[in-house]
């Protein structure tokens, strides 16, 4: 019977010594009785980093848990649970460096003047729920972007439909027979010259044909160049449209290619309309070198003109509007089958750190960006094959972009 009992002892024991958290029993003064392997492993970082030797715990619990040595001088002599899952967390010194840690500790009094504290590092588990919490939130936020820019491009959407509806009305309204009608007038006067001369005299006559035909012609002139205005709007509305219907895409996940031919001389001249009034409201100089006739490449024009969109607005924000050199060039050649387009300003550039970040996703230098826009330029750039990159010799200097395609 002793020796069975002898036995149970001795499984006991080897249990607690290899169980998976630390185990400490104790008195009230902290004289370590017991301590497994597991304690031994937890405590040791502890004991090295302030040249702790004694058989003691309460000098360890004095850097990690002091609160926790008061509760077990001042326990009762009752038998139980003193305390359970209480977590304290602690910097733990390494010279210069400082590390985080979590524990986590349950103390059990199992007679009068003896305790078992139980006792775990918990930092990599709080790290991981912290990351889960921190990875809800964005997703949290992530959707109400969406839903946010969702509601945006609706409203935009309606605005540019809207928008586009008075446009057609102006231009049926200047495709009216008023121009026609009173160049018909201005003939059929100058038909009668001879007749009106004899009533208000050959000098008044002429002057009022001439100055008939003359208003005829520029009233003619002036509504071609409003119907072409007008012509240019819609086409521009029109793009905006595409656009729209793209970032729709995204949102909704769906973002399948619709390549075909495309002429990059093209995709610029219309990127350079759309921000034509943003580069002269800030009285910016730009200059812009393509050849006259370019190769075509495979592409979604309307996501190579969200591209290129981009880099002008980046270019146009990072001048700033009182900078004595406000310039902005767009240049386009071909070299060994290789297309290369670059996009260089005179702006605030940015220095090498900032330079490895710029097309991280999330990474933004504005207040008001949300980190996408040089990420989504990336995607789209090599899905045509093709590689962006943006340079600068450091603040002050500007910036450039550059893009190649394979022809």
């Amino acid at each position: 019977m002793e020796n069975q009992q002898i036995q149970v002892d001795q499984k006991l024991n080897m249990v607690l010594k290899h169980v998976p958290l630390g185990l400490a029993e104790i008195d009230s003064n902290g004289e370590i009785f017991f301590l497994n392997e597991k304690g031994v492993a937890l405590l040791k970082p502890v004991r090295v980093a302030y040249n702790i030797k004694c058989n003691n715990l309460f000098p360890v619990l004095d850097r990690i848990a002091p609160a926790l040595i008061d509760k077990i001088k001042t326990s009762s002599n009752d038998e139980g649970d003193m305390l359970s899952n209480e977590q304290h967390s602690f910097l733990l010194n390494f010279g210069s460096e400082k590390l985080e840690r979590h524990f986590n500790f349950m103390i059990t009094k199992i007679s009068g003047d003896s305790m078992i504290v139980c006792f775990d590092d918990i930092t990599e588990k709080m790290g991981k729920e912290k990351g889960m919490l921190h990875l809800a939130a964005n997703r949290a936020i992530v959707q109400g972007k969406l839903e946010i820019a969702t509601n945006v491009l609706h409203d935009i959407g309606n605005a540019v439909v809207g928008f586009g509806s008075y446009l057609n009305r102006i231009k049926r309204c200047t495709e009216g027979k008023s121009t026609e009608s009173l160049h018909k007038l201005s003939v059929f006067f100058s038909n009668q010259q001879t007749g009106l001369a004899s009533i208000i005299g050959e000098a008044k006559a002429g002057a009022a044909i001439s100055m008939l035909a003359n208003i005829s012609e520029g009233q003619k002139n002036f509504q071609e160049e409003i119907n072409k205005s007008i012509t240019e709007q819609l086409r521009i509305i029109n793009h905006i449209q595409e656009m729209l219907n793209i970032q729709r895409q995204y949102i909704n996940g769906k973002t399948a290619m619709d390549k075909k031919p495309t002429n990059l001389r093209s995709i610029i001249s219309d990127c350079m309309s759309m921000v034509f009034a943003s580069i002269e409201k800030r009285g910016i100089s730009v200059s812009v070198d393509m050849p006259e006739t370019l190769p075509v490449i495979n592409g979604d024009r309307t996501r190579l003109m969200q591209v290129i969109l981009n880099l002008l607005k980046n270019s146009i924000e990072a001048i700033d509007i009182n900078a004595e050199k406000k310039q902005i060039m767009v240049r386009l050649t071909i070299k060994d089958k290789i297309m290369i387009m670059h996009v260089q300003d005179s702006g605030t550039g940015f220095d090498k750190e900032t330079g490895k970040k710029l097309f991280a996703r999330g990474f933004t230098t504005k207040a008001s960006g949300t980190g996408l826009g040089l990420d989504n330029c990336r995607s789209i750039i090599e899905s045509h094959d093709g590689k962006i990159e943006i340079n600068s010799e450091g603040f002050g200097k500007g910036s450039l972009a550059t893009i190649t395609f394979n022809i």
